[in-house]
């Protein structure tokens, strides 16, 4: 039994056409399909996997990971499994014939290549714009406010009305501490308790 899987982030019709092409990806192979599960994590497939499981359905090798570390890492728990992989779209088969050591080195190789690259070209980029006169960064000096400090109007009323600290920190969605540190900061006390 192979359990299919789609990202639930798809709309209706294309949520369709993943469907009726793991399906007949299935019918034309003999492979049963237990279940499709569909959520926005492959995270969550994982977790549904029984012993009798023998693989994976996808349409696109994306589908099981945003970037290459994670598609990575769901390659290692299907060979970990013993799970086959397929990938319809892009024809990929996945099983312990290919799920080698070399195969999880090459990916970390690509991955790291694919860091540098993307941290050279930021570079080059950031390069020229500053030969173009453009200032790069937060101006020198300038300090970027808080939370707390663009709500302390609210939080300066609150207090001097007398409501708790924990209730400030449960209305605002702040941490208790950060409320009492806001009140420190602007001279106001609090009696134990409060």
């Amino acid at each position: 039994m192979f359990v299919g899987y789609i990202p639930h982030n798809q709309d209706q019709a294309d949520y369709a056409d993943q469907y009726q092409s793991l399906n007949a990806f299935a019918k034309e192979n003999g492979i049963v399909i237990g279940c499709v599960h569909s959520s926005d994590n492959f995270e969550n497939v994982k977790s549904i996997i029984q012993a009798d499981c023998e693989g994976i359905l996808i349409n696109k090798i994306s589908n099981i990971g945003p970037y290459l570390q994670d598609i990575k890492e769901n390659l290692q728990f299907c060979q970990e499994r013993n799970l086959k992989l397929f990938s319809i779209d892009e024809g990929y088969i996945f099983d312990n014939s290919n799920l080698t050591d070399d195969f999880f080195k090459g990916m970390d190789v690509t991955i790291d290549i694919r860091s540098h690259l993307i941290s050279q070209s930021t570079r080059k980029v950031l390069s020229q714009r500053k030969k173009e006169g453009k200032k790069l960064g937060r101006p020198f000096g300038a300090k970027v406010k808080s939370k707390l400090e663009k709500n302390s109007e609210k939080i300066l009323q609150m207090l001097n009305a007398g409501i708790s600290k924990s209730e400030i920190a449960r209305q605002l969605g702040f941490n208790r501490a950060s409320i009492y540190a806001f009140a420190r900061r602007h001279g106001i006390s609090f009696s134990r308790g409060g």
